[in-house]
């Protein structure tokens, strides 16, 4: 039934998309290139080489923590209320403290997962941290863009 209908879909049906013509995809557009195919296994760690480098600020909170997205990354308490700087450190997939000029201690960075995942498994991880954030942003305990 998938089959028939996929076919139908691609090349029989009408269709009123401007870009189309009127004509159903397949007929509009007879060479579409093929995707590449899903990788056999991704690194679920690669945002960091993105990211290497950039500079969080952070609020120490009463207790001496701050947060990075999720989790909570201890400082000092002798910081609470102060803002400090988190230096993103790739190679030693670790974040820099820096208050207010000179450097004060490396953090290892939590969430980390070490090894390349199966492509399905990666699947199903982003799926669930995307839910996990979804459902802090219900409850109103993750900000988009915390300070």
């Amino acid at each position: 039934m998938t089959e028939a209908f996929a076919t139908h879909y691609n090349w029989q049906r009408h269709h009123q998309g401007i870009s189309c013509g009127n004509q159903p995809p397949r007929v509009a557009f007879p060479n579409v290139p093929s995707l590449p195919r899903v990788p056999d296994l991704v690194n679920p760690d690669a945002w960091l080489n993105r990211v290497k480098g950039q500079h969080l600020v952070r609020k120490v909170n009463r207790q001496g923590f701050v947060k990075v997205d999720l989790s909570p990354y201890y400082i000092s308490s002798k910081l609470a209320g102060q803002k400090v700087t988190l230096s993103i450190q790739a190679k030693d997939q670790s974040l820099q403290v820096v208050y207010p000029q000179e450097y004060r201690r490396s953090l290892p960075l939590k969430g980390l997962h070490q090894r390349a995942l199966p492509y399905q498994e990666y699947v199903e991880l982003m799926q669930r941290e995307a839910a996990m954030q979804q459902r802090l942003l219900a409850l109103g305990r993750w900000k988009v863009h915390p300070d």
